[in-house]
């Protein structure tokens, strides 16, 4: 009980701090705040799934490798497909899901904040920062992505990216 009431208390504080917003810098902030706590809507969408105790093998089970696709099939064809495939909700989702591409199928080893943005502006996706984005979640302890290299000054630094083996493996659980 004492739960609900601490989190009934921080509802009630954020909606007070968030209350003289715009719809749009309440948006930012939040979908911000969820990157940064590592919240995703996914997380909590079990949909109709039900969990059932099974023993021995299931009916109709197949060998676990006639049941993947190829990795051909794996990425679409185009950019707005595979977006569309991934479905991200957050950020950190859609720089992901550039850079997927930008590494599997244009075979970048690394990448920018500006070929991501580039990419995800070509569908009209925006993100009001993707630096910054890039920034917090390379602070996490299992991020998406990792630094490769950083050059110049840090108020004009410019830095490369890669996707880690987390980052993989977030977008091809949503494709297959």
């Amino acid at each position: 009980m004492t739960a609900i009431l601490n989190e009934l208390v921080v509802m009630n504080d954020v909606a007070k701090i968030l209350q003289p917003l715009t719809k749009d810098e309440c948006r930012r902030i939040i979908d911000w705040l969820a990157d940064y706590l590592d919240v995703y809507e996914d997380d909590f969408d079990l949909g109709e799934a039900t969990f059932v105790e099974v023993s021995g093998e299931p009916e109709g089970c197949v060998d676990a490798a006639e049941e993947l696709p190829a990795e051909e099939e794996l990425v679409p064809e185009t950019f707005g497909s595979l977006y569309e495939r991934v479905n991200p909700k957050t950020a950190i989702q859609k720089i992901v899901t550039s850079a997927y591409w930008l590494e599997t199928r244009d075979d970048q080893e690394s990448w920018t904040s500006f070929q991501t943005n580039k990419l995800l502006k070509s569908l009209g996706v925006k993100i009001s920062s993707v630096s910054g984005t890039l920034a917090i979640e390379s602070k996490k302890e299992l991020p998406l992505i990792v630094v490769l290299e950083k050059s110049g000054d840090s108020m004009q630094s410019r830095k490369t990216f890669r996707l880690s083996d987390a980052g993989i493996a977030f977008v091809e659980s949503r494709l297959s």
